[in-house]
């Protein structure tokens, strides 16, 4: 079986939890003081350690729907792209991932901008604090933003694409997509036929801390695969419909 990218996820969580558990008791296992560092140490270790569950209990079912998909269960298709096809794709991926986040980023800094400016005018003490996490925030926005579009692409660069399509998940790339289990739920599918590549795109949306959030997946379709493409397209519009 090939590789799972997101087994090394789960073991290194796995070891940061049982770490984080080992935490909370050492002040009480090394005599520490509760009110010298002791209290904050066993709070601080026991959010890390709520928090590690959910990322296993999250990543134990990527793992497992990873391996079902690199075992061959259930694939609607699999695909592999020439280099100059992946080349060309990633490319354009890159492009549309930065006008994508760009956007959004324009979006969050206006409203952050916005709310600083007011809080500036009712109460111009605390207003510059205020202003300041404002412009903090977009600091790390716009970093987040640059990053990932930028960490994407190199993996793009660094790998030869390669696309697995089940019927709840896409793995393309090394990324796994799915849209079922944990509210996450598949909002509709498209086949962009413009030229000169074709692509198989998904939206979907999946629960995160502040709401749902919507993803959008695009698929290059290799040549020769149009008319699996197209077969592919109808199924899922049939099920979102």
């Amino acid at each position: 079986m090939k590789d799972n990218p997101a087994r090394r996820t789960l073991n290194v969580w796995i070891v940061i939890t049982i770490l984080g558990i080992a935490a909370v008791f050492a002040p009480t296992v090394f005599g520490m003081d509760g009110f010298h560092g002791g209290f904050a140490i066993s709070t601080i270790s026991f959010m890390l350690v709520l928090s590690g569950i959910i990322v296993i209990i999250i990543y134990s079912g990527r793992v497992r729907t990873l391996d079902k998909i690199l075992n061959g269960d259930n694939l609607l298709a699999h695909w592999t792209y020439s280099p100059e096809e992946w080349s060309s794709y990633a490319d354009k991926e890159y492009t549309e991932e930065k006008g994508e986040k760009k956007a959004l980023f324009f979006i969050i800094a206006g409203f952050a901008l916005f709310f600083g400016v007011v809080f500036m005018i009712m109460d111009p003490e605390s207003g510059i604090f205020v202003m300041g996490c404002m412009l903090g925030l977009i600091a790390i926005i716009a970093f987040t933003a640059w990053f990932t579009a930028w960490y994407n692409h190199r993996e793009n660069q660094k790998y030869l694409g390669e696309t697995y399509i089940t019927e709840d998940a896409a793995y393309i790339n090394r990324q796994l997509h799915t849209w079922s289990g944990l509210g996450a739920k598949l909002d509709s599918v498209d086949l962009n036929r413009a030229k000169p590549q074709l692509l198989l795109q998904f939206v979907y949306s999946a629960p995160t801390r502040t709401g749902m959030q919507e993803y959008t997946l695009r698929i290059p379709v290799p040549k020769g695969q149009e008319e699996a493409a197209e077969k592919i397209f109808k199924h899922f519009k049939d099920v979102v419909s």
